[in-house]
C-alpha cells in the first residue's frame, strides 16, 4: 500500500458503535483520511455490524504498542497527525498509542478507566462518593461480603462490563450466588474470559448518563440524559432515555468533573452513569469514549451543541474547541429514545413498529427494520432490544404522553409479533 502522508490522517480505534460516525465526519469537517485499529477479533456481531470499512483508507489489527505504532508510521510516512478512541473496547489501545505519540494523552491508570473496581477505588482515594464494593474471582468470597455488609440489594456484574452486558440486580444471597455461577467461566462483551466479578451495592435514585468532552484537563459538560429502566430475569433493561438541561444540574456537573479528574480523563470524550441519590450523585461507571449507540445523534437532535463536533474537535482542532465551548450548551427541544423489548426469542411474524408510531407528533424515526422471517432475541439487556423510537418535541407534555403510548403499545405485543422460538 501506498504510503498515505502525515499530513490529514486520522487513527480510529475500534470505530465502532456511535464512533462508526467518526472518520466520515473527520473526512467533511477536516478533510481528512482515516485508519482504522481494531483492538478485538471477539466482539459481538451487533458491535462488529457498525463497522463502515468503507470510511477508511487502511484497516490494522492491534498487535502491541509499538508494533502497531510501526505499522501505522509504515503507511502514513511517519506519525500520524490525530488519534482518537471510538468505542469502549479500545480505550486501553488508544491510551497506550497516545502516550507513545504524545498525543494529548490522558495520565493514570488507563485499566482504571475500563476496569469498574479500579474506577471505585479511584474515586475513593480521591475523597469522592463511591459506591461499596467488593472483587473476587471466587463465587463464595462475593457472598461472604454480602453476607457480612447487610445491604439490601446488590449489582453483580464483570469488572469491565459495558452495554448492561452480564449485570444482574439481586436482593438475596442466592440470587447473587445464581449471578456469580452464570458469569464465572463465560466471556464478557469484548470476548475476554471473566475470571474477576465484582459485587456493589445497588443504589436508589434516578439515573443520569453524563457526556462531557476535555480538553487539557478542563472538562466541558455536553448534555445529560435520564434512563429509565426495568429488571427483567435480574437484569437491567434500558426503557427509555430522557434528554434533561444540563443547566439545572450543577450539582452532577461538578461531581463529574470530579470524577473524570480522578480517573485522569483529561482529553477527549467521557460518557458517566451516575445515580442521583438522597446524599447526592454517586458514578456507576464512565468510559472513556463517547456515549454509544444512538446517544450522539440525539444530542445533534436537541442540543445547541454536536457531541461529535466537540469530540473531534478536541483531538483535531484545539482551537475549534475552545471557541465552541464558551457557551453553555442548552437544549433546543426535548427528545426520547424508546427501547423496544421482544417478549420471546423466535422468528418476526409482523412488524408495526412504523405503521403504529409514525403518525405521532413527536416521532422522528425509528431503527426497526425487521421483516417476516427474521429472527430476534428474547430482551434481557441493551443489547437484545430490538429497536428503538426516537420521539422529539419543544412540548415536555407531548414527549412524555407519546413515550407512554410507544411503551404501552410495545408492552401490549402490538408493535411486533413473534412466533416463539421457531
Amino acid at each position: 500500500m501506498p504510503e498515505l502522508g502525515t499530513t490529514g490522517t486520522l487513527v480510529v480505534v475500534d470505530p465502532y458503535s456511535s464512533g462508526a460516525v467518526l472518520a466520515r465526519r473527520a473526512q467533511e469537517l477536516y478533510g481528512l483520511k482515516s485508519i482504522a485499529v481494531l483492538t478485538s477479533e471477539t466482539l459481538p456481531a451487533a458491535l462488529t455490524a457498525t463497522y463502515p470499512a468503507g470510511d477508511f483508507v487502511a484497516e490494522l489489527r492491534f498487535a502491541d504498542v509499538r508494533t502497531t505504532a510501526a505499522a501505522i508510521e509504515s503507511l502514513c510516512g511517519g506519525r500520524p497527525e490525530f488519534l482518537i478512541c471510538g468505542s469502549e473496547p479500545g480505550v486501553e489501545a488508544f491510551d497506550l498509542l497516545a502516550a507513545h505519540w504524545g498525543m494529548r494523552p490522558n495520565t493514570g491508570s488507563s485499566e482504571a478507566r475500563r476496569d469498574k473496581f479500579l474506577m471505585q477505588g479511584r474515586l475513593r482515594d480521591a475523597g469522592i462518593r463511591y459506591i461499596p464494593h467488593h472483587k473476587a474471582s471466587d463465587t463464595e468470597s462475593i457472598v461472604e461480603w454480602c453476607a457480612a455488609g447487610g445491604l439490601a440489594e446488590y449489582v453483580v456484574k464483570p469488572v469491565k462490563s459495558f452495554a448492561t452486558d452480564g449485570v444482574f440486580f439481586c436482593s438475596s444471597l442466592d440470587e447473587v450466588r445464581a449471578a456469580c455461577e452464570k458469569l464465572f467461566g463465560r466471556s464478557d462483551l469484548a470476548g475476554e474470559l471473566i475470571t474477576d466479578v465484582l459485587v456493589q451495592e445497588r443504589l436508589v435514585g434516578p439515573e443520569f448518563v453524563v457526556d462531557s468532552v476535555s480538553l487539557d484537563g478542563s472538562a466541558f459538560v455536553v448534555n445529560m440524559f435520564r434512563y429509565t429502566k426495568e429488571t427483567v430475569e435480574g437484569n437491567p433493561a434500558y426503557r427509555a432515555m430522557s434528554s434533561v438541561e444540563v443547566g439545572d444540574h450543577p450539582g452532577i456537573v461538578a461531581y463529574v468533573e470530579q470524577v473524570l479528574a480522578a480517573l485522569g480523563i483529561e482529553n477527549g470524550p467521557a460518557h458517566s452513569e451516575l445515580v442521583l441519590t438522597a446524599d447526592g450523585p454517586v458514578l456507576i461507571e464512565t468510559g472513556a469514549r463517547m456515549h454509544g449507540g444512538l446517544g450522539p445523534r440525539l444530542v445533534e437532535e436537541s442540543s445547541t451543541h454536536s457531541l461529535i463536533d466537540l469530540t473531534l474537535a478536541s483531538r483535531v482542532a484545539p482551537d475549534e474547541f475552545l471557541r465552541r465551548t464558551r457557551v453553555r450548551p442548552s437544549l433546543r427541544q426535548g427528545v426520547v429514545e424508546c427501547f423496544l423489548f421482544a417478549p420471546t426469542a423466535g422468528v418476526v411474524a409482523a412488524n408495526r413498529v412504523r405503521e403504529a408510531t409514525g403518525e405521532l407528533s413527536s416521532y422522528l424515526f425509528d431503527t426497526c427494520e425487521q421483516v417476516p422471517g427474521d429472527r430476534v432475541e428474547k430482551t434481557i439487556d441493551l443489547i437484545t432490544s430490538y429497536g428503538r423510537v426516537v420521539l422529539a418535541h419543544t412540548d415536555p407534555e407531548v414527549l412524555v404522553r407519546d413515550m407512554e403510548h410507544v411503551l404501552d403499545l410495545d408492552r401490549r405485543g402490538a408493535l411486533i409479533e413473534v412466533v416463539p422460538g421457531a
